[in-house]
């Protein structure tokens, strides 16, 4: 299965840093960082390696 950074469309692999959202879109955690609107964007639920995401949560 292939997953794309929402910000970037970059391929996530299973152990780069992500941040996942309220509504389960992933980040890479670089580039949720330096988005201009993550202030006004939805909160992130949580962060970590792709892997530890999807052990973390039901997707």
């Amino acid at each position: 299965m292939k997953i794309n950074c929402t910000c970037c469309r970059g391929k996530l692999d299973i152990k780069d840093k992500v941040v996942i959202d309220e509504l389960n879109s992933m980040y890479h955690a670089d580039c949720y960082s330096k988005m201009e609107l993550h202030k006004h964007s939805i909160d992130w639920k949580d962060f970590g390696t792709m892997g530890d995401i999807f052990e973390k949560h039901n997707l």
